[in-house]
């Protein structure tokens, strides 16, 4: 995988898009299945997708089956990673799905989460605070169980009023019923990504909120960044713009469409242009 000489034709702060590089479906923690999504793309006639669940690649061949090849999807993944408390997210384009390493990896992701949400459940329970962890489980369906599906059950049972109450009280880091994540450091998802055929590309560096660390990643190997995303603004869009061209890496954007009401709920609001498509798929040998 090699850097290439990356001039983009996308305007920064543009929010038309003919490629959205950053859809949650319901196989992570999205509203819409792929057939749905896929549906509601091609009424926006978007050229190409990809569908980047969270430590999950499940949906991906159904969205590709369903769009029938009248949209270009391409497998992806957004892979969980921090340091100490912050959490990194790092998205793999072109990744090789069916790679045993990367499937026994998701898997045993996706195991770390369910063990992680029972030490939660029985600390609040040793407090009094009774949730029923197939409830929960059911409300999470094919999505990876994270502390949002906690926090819907603190709601169903009266604990609290709202997904933000039962952060603050129950649920952020500070508190004593928070249970770590797995512990795995960006620059080891960045080689892993690498390993299974993947391009790694920073996502949404704007939310992380740490200086240098952009920086930091790119030392590490990342090969992209994710310039174009909902809570970037056209300031940050720019800096982030001309730190891709001096480093020369791929850029792409996307909604990071979850379907539920607040920032992340507009397939295409945000995305890139065909030509950030065609730079990925040389960096990744296509």
């Amino acid at each position: 995988m090699t850097k290439v000489d990356v001039k983009s034709s996308h305007p920064v702060g543009r929010n038309y898009c003919c490629a959205d590089l950053h859809i949650h479906s319901t196989y992570s923690d999205g509203l819409l299945t792929p057939s749905e999504i896929i549906k509601v793309c091609k009424e926006l006639q978007l050229k190409a997708i990809a569908i980047t669940d969270h430590d999950s690649v499940s949906g991906v061949e159904e969205t590709i089956h369903a769009a029938q090849k009248s949209i270009d999807v391409i497998p992806a993944v957004e892979m969980s990673s921090n340091i100490g408390v912050l959490d990194i997210h790092i998205l793999g384009y072109y990744i090789d799905i069916r790679n045993g390493e990367l499937v026994s990896y998701l898997e045993d992701f996706q195991q770390h989460r369910i063990e992680r949400a029972k030490k939660m459940i029985e600390k609040l329970a040793d407090d009094g605070i009774k949730l029923d962890f197939n409830q929960i489980k059911e409300n999470a369906k094919n999505a990876a169980l994270g502390r949002p599906h906690i926090a819907e059950a603190l709601i169903e049972n009266g604990y609290v009023h709202s997904i933000n109450e039962a952060f603050i009280r129950y649920l952020g880091y500070h508190s004593q019923y928070y249970e770590p994540k797995k512990n795995i450091h960006p620059k080891q998802v960045i080689q892993n990504i690498k390993d299974w055929g993947g391009v790694p590309v920073i996502a949404h560096p704007g939310t992380i909120h740490r200086e240098g660390l952009t920086n930091q990643l790119i030392m590490e190997g990342a090969a992209g960044i994710e310039v174009w995303h909902p809570d970037h603004t056209q300031s940050l869009q720019q800096k982030l713009y001309e730190i891709a061209l001096e480093n020369r890496l791929v850029m792409t954007g996307g909604s990071d469409y979850h379907g539920f009401r607040g920032s992340y709920d507009q397939i295409g609001k945000c995305g890139c242009s065909e030509k950030e498509v065609i730079m990925l798929k040389e960096i990744a040998g296509i």
